[in-house]
């Protein structure tokens, strides 16, 4: 792996880590506005790494940053790290495979995998252990339509920063 592969990697994960820090930051930022600017974000620098660097890369991000989601309470069980980092590494391969296609076909796609992903491994969850219903309907929430939403405009910041910056 190139220095700059590694450097530039680095440097999307401080990103993606910085934007995960922005509800610990500014705490009066509403939950709402938070989730889809934080997982924006976040999903731009997964789909930036993979097509930069590779998906190894957009791996590395997308699966280090549910850890640090966890760390920051926001996952508040350990294995929602798994269920959420599988998501993220079907958005990251998806967004390797398709992106030389039709860049709606990409969004698309893209979108509704990890959204399926995530709300299929929580509802499997769900359905083999007892949680409070707080629980269940919050995870269950946000990993279903808000995650069209953010996977989507990751995709279209991405394409924007690279429009921009020509990398």
């Amino acid at each position: 792996m190139s220095t700059k592969s590694i450097t530039g990697t680095g440097l999307l994960l401080a990103v993606a880590l910085l934007a995960q820090s922005l509800r610990l930051i500014f705490p009066f930022i509403p939950n709402q506005v938070s989730m889809f600017l934080i997982g924006s974000i976040t999903s731009a620098t997964f789909v930036l790494a993979t097509w930069r660097y590779g998906w190894r890369n957009g791996l590395v991000i997308a699966w280090i940053a549910p850890v640090v989601a966890h760390l920051q309470g926001m996952l508040p069980l350990p294995p929602f790290i798994l269920i959420t980092a599988l998501g993220t590494t079907a958005y990251v391969f998806v967004a390797h495979w398709l992106q030389h296609k039709p860049k709606v076909l990409l969004i698309i796609v893209a979108a509704l995998v990890k959204a399926g992903v995530l709300f299929g491994g929580y509802s499997l969850f769900f359905s083999l252990f007892q949680f409070p219903p707080k629980i269940v309907n919050t995870m269950l929430f946000v990993s279903s339509w808000p995650q069209l939403v953010t996977s989507s405009l990751g995709i279209i910041l991405a394409l924007l920063i690279i429009k921009r910056t020509k990398i």
